[in-house]
């Protein structure tokens, strides 16, 4: 019998995730060693980084289903709870990579089961993040968007598109990832109406700016103040950093159209690595 999940992100991580394990497992010796797209990572650095993330996100959940919001791996305080997080990532890379591999996909395992026992009375509830406390129903797709994205820095190679089969589910989450990730910003200034547009999978979405707020509109309108347009794999990864946009403003796979001013006041904010 097929069982609605309580947000659709939560299948599609349980898939990037297996995606990922994949991944690693092709790895060689020697690629483990190799730079990724993240500056100053490689491979084993990276998934020493996934690992503490997968930890502590699945105990701050189960501090959250209690009650309690907690930073979370025995930390009080956000400098602690960075050196906890580079002491699983040293530990991490001492690891030969067949452990290595097991720890990441053990604490994945853990993470999705604690997301997939979530009620919907649970979505609401508060959970600890560095750039400001979110809700419980962030985490899925955070944690998607993570998996998605270092899958791709891994191969380290900023001309491929990411093409992943969850990239319908990546794109649809901007809708509502653009408005939190600018208001975490907290840049000011801004105001307006503003359409995303993307191709392959086909999308369209409107955000509204006003004193220093973004949030999502309900339907389109009929003269947003500017439209930025790109296929959904280009949009997902300029949404990310991960992609050069006056490279690909260049070569027209990144099309703005309306006022120039705001539209590149918003990509200042909103196309930066996350």
């Amino acid at each position: 019998m097929n069982v609605t999940p309580l947000l659709p992100e939560i299948p599609w991580l349980a898939h990037e995730n297996a995606r990922f394990i994949a991944q690693l497992r092709a790895l060689s010796d020697a690629d483990w060693t190799k730079p990724t797209f993240c500056p100053g990572w490689n491979a084993a650095q990276l998934v020493g980084h996934m690992t503490g993330g997968a930890i502590s996100y699945a105990e701050r959940i189960r501090a959250a289903l209690r009650g309690e919001v907690i930073i979370s791996l025995g930390a009080g305080t956000p400098a602690e709870f960075q050196a906890a997080r580079d002491e699983i990532t040293r530990k991490s890379i001492a690891m030969s990579p067949k452990e290595r591999i097991d720890w990441i996909e053990r604490s994945q395992d853990a993470l999705q089961e604690e997301i997939e026992r979530l009620e919907p009375g649970d979505l609401d509830r508060d959970l600890w993040h560095r750039k400001g406390n979110t809700k419980m129903r962030t985490f899925p797709a955070q944690r998607l968007y993570e998996v998605a994205l270092h899958g791709w820095d891994l191969e380290n190679d900023p001309d491929a598109p990411l093409e992943t089969e969850s990239l319908g589910a990546l794109v649809e989450i901007l809708e509502t990832r653009v408005p939190l990730y600018f208001n975490r910003a907290a840049p000011g200034g801004n105001t307006g109406v503003f359409r995303f547009e993307t191709s392959s999978p086909e999308a369209a979405w409107e955000i509204s700016i006003a004193d220093g707020e973004a949030s999502t509109l309900d339907g389109l309108s009929s003269s947003p103040d500017a439209v930025l347009s790109a296929s959904g794999s280009d949009m997902v990864l300029l949404c990310a950093g991960r992609a050069d946009r006056a490279q690909k403003i260049a070569d027209d796979s990144l099309r703005v159209e309306g006022d120039s001013q705001k539209a590149a006041a918003l990509m200042d904010v909103l196309f930066r690595p996350f």
